[in-house]
């Protein structure tokens, strides 16, 4: 039957009507720096490091509205109603919900670190947020509050929503994306797609590594292909500019339930990016960041945010994949780049959007929007620009000038940029394609993917810093940047441009440097330059008078504050080995590296700003505190040499960079009470009835259980790495993390370091006792001890006995020894039973062999590791670890200069060590064979010449500690024992 025409209008509204109900509700989204409202009258813009979202007039660029809400806004996400605005502010910890239209603040949440990415979900109502450095995805409702956290890979970032309800996470340094369905509420891990590494190749400029700074998520219109824009690290090598970073970007199939990375469309420069300049070069580009397809989809484009380019492939020029291409033609990869825009008017470029042909590129640094066309269709067009400043993003620079430049220079790899004096060569790679968004928590990741075979190469950063940066930091950016970068005259091919002198260089390069080093010490970096100590304030430093002196603690602490005071975390930590070490440092390198040393051993004078050389020592045999009391007593304001009780508990966060005090501290945000700050005894006493009367906000201000039971938190002055050099010195922590002690999955195995080094029993870890951490206050279980206990037995044992016989017998619970004889073949058996790190730990300790062989007559007829004179034989079976230069002179007490590892004899924990001995073939049986594992903490050839540059000190010989000896008598030469005459561990 044939449909009357005038029905068919209503068909049609009809079919229009089940095709729409039939479609997803989803659509695709991507987390983005910048946004259009739904009519695209609005540019929504998150202003970066100016801490501020704007709403920009499409047409003409002016600033409608311009809100302040935070520090460092990264990410910013709409509500389909137009309603809500979310936005993540990465350096302040938290997410901020904005009504949309006024920008006015509904809500503020804190959050796990670094939030970056944000998406919201039409279907389920609900926003999502990666945590980049707690490795966290985040469901967040409209109300701005946190409803889900879910634990992911490490370090997630870039966000994009499919729209068939599945969610894509980026995560920045694993080279991961994780794709959840989100198609309910709750998200469920569907898989994890690991990017492939690029091969090694024997040229080391081919790209070649690991896929890591993946920022961004980039889906065609089709849905079928995400694009993703990062760098290949290439670390297994000297860092070099061309070939350590390299730009690449990777694309996924995004077939359901076959979700996959095609690797041989992978876009890699001289590959696929490939784009010939005059002279028949290459043009390099660097630090792919953000992306967008066209609108017809013909097209896309990337930022590149170190060059300061655009990057265009045009999808209308793509090849077909051929099935049966003939075996000897291999596939090219797919489309190439067909245009590379050169130099983005602006700093930085990130954020990109289309509407048509308009296409708006946001720059991070300049805080500004430059306007492009991207081009007629048809695939010869180019990508023009528009205008230049089409708009500002801000109407006024928040940082200081010096600061603003120092963050540009770190982030610029644009040689045109700074003609003269480029910050890299031939646009290759920038500060920032390392060191992801300055020095934090991801400096561990560089260190990791730069782990060599350390007896040949244990440098995972820069080569052979000059001065270790903090002794000349103008002159060691200048060489760092020529030999890593290629910038300041480092390219070889630059005839025209000689390298920059780096004893005396041009004023120009000497006030670029002194910008770039204003960012390197701002305070989400290295404030103090030397060592990874933050302080979480507006200041860089604080006064005296702001700490609370430790031996106030004592009225309420007693026990606790008399267990530390005499402890090697205490007082006096400024003992004559410490100061001769950091007197080594300063005359080495510079005056400014005593507080690579101070970072840890005496934090409160860095955040001080006392970084002047000790003129005098405290009495490293003083006992309980005694001097902390006299100050106190007198209401003097001191700066503790050593690790004192505010500054450990007031430690907010362990980062996580590898160690040399990776740590933030926080003294401005306690909660004090009336007169707690007060010199005067009565109304000190006060104060004290307060806290007496109403403890919990001084036990919420001086307490973090979670921080403290976390090995990481111990790893902050316990892992050690030299400056810019990134070499392993200590690595305490992942000794732990790859010992039977971490065993979360088994708690009666489980260990800490304060499970073992903050214990009453160190004979017996697993013996909780309990007592009083408070006068008076309840009794707990399993009191932590504040002794500290750990092999330095030495100073302790001058200030409490008590300390050192702990110390001691911690150690001699360590290792176990076994010896058996086979013919002559004598070998002793040593585990490392009860360490939770190699033995010895620490960087000065000895531990040694010592047998001894008597015959029938009583005559030794063979000695090993007796010492002579104070002093270990070379030829001793000893477990050490030794640091040395290139030519593998060891470097002693310049321990920051080493390159690569002598040797390493350490004993892992659970590992045993078969050393053999081979005895003398006419020895006179029965033979008795002593066996003995010795301790020293220092060595005699320190210890003289510590004495030697303090004679007034008088210092003591470091005595030698038995920690296992056994004795064993055999009647002949066949192995068989007689009889056991001891097996025990004493003093010597």
């Amino acid at each position: 039957m044939k449909l009357n025409s005038k029905y068919k209008p209503i068909k049609q509204l009809f079919l229009l009507i089940v095709v729409l109900m039939s479609q997803s509700v989803f659509a695709i989204e991507k987390s983005s720096s910048m946004l259009f409202n739904s009519d695209k009258t609005q540019i929504i813009s998150a202003n970066f490091d100016a801490g501020s979202v704007s709403l920009l007039n499409r047409e003409n660029g002016d600033i409608e509205k311009e809100v302040t809400i935070g520090r460092d806004i990264r990410r910013i996400a709409l509500t389909q109603d137009e309603q809500l605005l979310l936005a993540t502010d990465y350096l302040n910890d938290q997410v901020v919900l904005l009504d949309a239209k006024t920008l006015a603040t509904k809500q503020v949440t804190q959050v796990p670190s670094r939030p970056f990415g944000v998406v919201f979900d039409v279907n389920n109502q609900q926003f999502y947020v990666t945590s980049f450095e707690r490795d966290k995805l985040l469901v967040i409702d409209r109300k701005g509050e946190v409803t889900q956290v879910l634990a992911t890979a490490s370090t997630p970032r870039g966000l994009a929503l499919t729209d068939d309800g599945r969610l894509l996470v980026t995560h920045a340094l694993s080279g991961e994306v994780s794709i959840y369905d989100v198609t309910n509420s709750t998200p469920q891990l569907i898989k994890v797609v690991q990017l492939v590494d690029t091969p090694a190749h024997k040229e080391k400029t081919t790209p070649q590594g690991k896929p890591r700074l993946l920022d961004n998520i980039v889906i065609s219109p089709d849905g079928q292909q995400a694009w993703l824009p990062h760098v290949l690290w290439s670390f297994g090598h000297d860092f070099q500019f061309q070939s350590t970073v390299f730009p690449t970007v990777s694309i996924l199939d995004l077939e359901p339930g076959n979700e996959h990375e095609i690797v041989d469309e992978r876009k890699q420069l001289f590959k696929q990016i490939n784009i010939i300049e005059s002279g028949n070069r290459i043009r390099i580009v660097s630090n792919p960041h953000d992306g967008v397809f066209t609108e017809d989809g013909k097209k896309v484009i990337f930022t590149l945010a170190g060059s300061e380019d655009l990057m265009v492939f045009d999808l209308s020029r793509q090849g077909k994949k051929n099935k049966k291409r003939h075996r000897r033609k291999k596939f090219q990869g797919g489309v190439k780049a067909t245009q590379i825009f050169r130099n983005v008017p602006g700093d930085n470029p990130r954020g990109i959007l289309v509407v048509g042909r308009e296409l708006y590129v946001q720059n991070a640094m300049s805080l500004d929007i430059a306007k492009f066309d991207t081009g007629a269709v048809g695939p010869f067009a180019k990508v023009k620009l528009i205008q230049a400043n089409f708009a500002n993003l801000v109407s006024a620079d928040p940082l200081p000038k010096q600061l603003r430049r120092g963050k540009t220079l770190f982030n610029r790899a644009n040689m045109a940029d700074n003609p003269k004096f480029p910050m890299a060569g031939d646009f290759w790679m920038s500060c920032n394609s390392c060191h992801l968004d300055g020095f934090n928590f991801t400096n561990r990741q560089l260190m990791e993917d730069g782990k060599k075979d350390r007896f040949k190469n244990a440098v995972t950063g820069h080569v052979d810093v000059r001065k270790m940066i903090a002794g000349d930091p103008v002159g060691a950016y200048i060489d760092i940047i020529q030999k890593t970068q290629g910038g300041m005259g480092g390219d070889p091919r630059e005839d025209d441009m000689p390298p920059v002198n780096v004893e005396q260089p041009p004023l120009e390069a000497v006030k670029m440097m002194m910008a770039l080093n204003e960012y390197v010490r701002s305070p989400e970096n290295l404030p103090y330059l030397s060592t990874w100590l933050r302080l979480d304030d507006n200041k860089r430093y604080t006064h005296p008078d702001e700490w609370v002196n430790s031996a106030e603690c004592s009225d309420c602490h007693t026990t606790i504050y008399d267990q530390w005071a005499d402890s090697n975390h205490g007082m006096n930590m400024d003992h004559p080995y410490y100061r001769f070490q950091e007197d080594v440092a300063a005359q080495s390198e510079g005056e400014e590296f005593r507080v690579l040393c101070r970072g840890c051993h005496a934090p409160q004078m860095v955040i001080n700003g006392d970084n002047k050389p000790f003129s005098d020592f405290g009495d490293m045999r003083e006992k309980g505190g005694k001097s902390l009391k006299v100050a106190l007593a007198h209401g003097q304001s001191v700066n503790e040499r050593g690790t004192g009780c505010v500054f450990c508990h007031r430690v907010t966060k362990a980062e996580n960079a590898g160690g040399n005090t990776d740590m933030t501290v926080n003294l401005k945000d306690r909660e004090s009470y009336v007169f707690e700050d007060a010199k005067n005894s009565m109304l000190k006493w006060l104060s004290e009835k307060q806290i007496n009367a109403m403890p919990a906000p001084h036990k919420a201000s001086y307490s973090n259980p979670e921080l403290y039971q976390s090995s990481l938190y111990c790893a902050t002055c316990h892992n050690e790495f030299t400056t810019g050099q990134g070499a392993n010195v200590n690595d305490n922590f992942g000794e732990w993390l790859a010992s039977p002690f971490n065993a979360p999955g088994n708690p009666a195995q489980h260990k800490t370091c304060i499970d073992c080094h903050m214990t009453q029993d160190v004979t017996n870890f697993d013996n909780k006792v309990g007592g009083q951490s408070t006068n008076n206050g309840p009794m707990k279980s399993n009191l932590r001890s504040h002794h500290l206990v750990g092999g330095n037995y030495f100073f302790t044992g001058m200030r409490n006995p008590e300390h050192k016989k702990m110390s001691i017998d911690i150690l001699k619970t360590a290792l176990s020894l076994e010896v058996e004889k086979q013919g002559n073949q004598f070998t002793a058996k040593v585990t490392n039973v009860n360490s939770g790190h190699d033995m010895p730990g620490g960087a000065r300790r000895q531990v040694w062999l010592e047998v001894i062989a008597t015959d029938a007559n009583g005559k030794q007829v063979f000695t090993s590791g007796v010492m002579q004179n104070g002093v270990i034989p070379k030829d001793a079976h000893k477990f050490i670890k030794v640091g040395v230069d290139k030519d593998g002179k060891p470097v002693g007490l310049r321990f920051w200069r080493y390159v690569k590892i002598g040797k390493d004899t350490r004993i892992k924990s659970g590992e045993t060590r078969n050393e053999v001995f081979d005895l003398p073939d006419n020895a006179q049986y029965p033979l008795t064979v002593s066996t003995r594992v010795l301790y020293q903490v220092f060595a005699k050839g320190l210890t003289d010449k510590v004495r030697a540059a303090y004679p007034d000190e008088h210092i003591p010989d470091p005595e030698v500690i038995e920690l296992q000896a056994v004795t064993k008598t055999y009647a002949m030469n066949n192995g068989q024992n007689q009889n056991v005459t001891s097996k025990a561990s004493s003093s010597h």
